[in-house]
């Protein structure tokens, strides 16, 4: 099987006239930045809230936010929120309402200038999650959060395995 050299750009010669003299691989790795990037700092979530900026929690048809008020209306990561039926205003009415300020005037969802209630209203259902968020955020877990689990959740992989016969060792007989 015959192997063939693939040309590189750094090969090519800038005048045309010369033909550039392909580079020694001892060439080609001096020509490598010795870089070391930092890894990237991931986190499960990142800081919402700012103590200067007043926010609140939105529970738009069973989807929990955390929004920051502007002059008084609803804005949602970055955006101002409107209304999905015509595009107009949300506007918090008897300070626990969401309705439609636009021609509509629908019903959207609950309010509250109480931060707790995104957990309140499950805006994170992960037990983990729940207390980064509640960390990060500094909200108050509630007395669920705090208690130990002492069973397999209802969804746990080791449910899976329970209903599977032992495997006996063949090796002894």
């Amino acid at each position: 099987m015959k192997r063939t050299h693939q040309t590189r750009l750094f090969e090519f010669s800038e005048d045309e006239s010369e033909p550039a003299e392909p580079m020694s691989n001892k060439a080609i790795d001096s020509h490598k930045p010795s870089v070391k990037r930092p890894k990237p700092e991931r986190k499960l979530w990142q800081k919402t809230t700012n103590k200067d900026e007043e926010w609140g929690v939105c529970n738009l048809d069973e989807t929990v936010l955390l929004v920051q008020l502007v002059d008084g209306r609803i804005h949602a990561h970055g955006r101002e929120a409107v209304c999905k039926w015509c595009d107009g205003v949300l506007e918090i009415r008897e300070e626990t309402k969401v309705f439609c300020g636009g021609r509509c005037g629908r019903y959207q969802g609950e309010f509250s200038s109480d931060l707790n209630a995104y957990l309140w209203w499950e805006g994170v259902k992960s037990y983990t999650l729940r207390k980064i968020v509640a960390e990060v955020e500094s909200l108050e877990l509630e007395s669920r959060d705090l208690e130990p689990i002492h069973y397999a959740p209802k969804w746990s992989v080791l449910f899976e395995y329970e209903d599977e016969p032992e495997i006996e060792d063949l090796s002894k007989e």
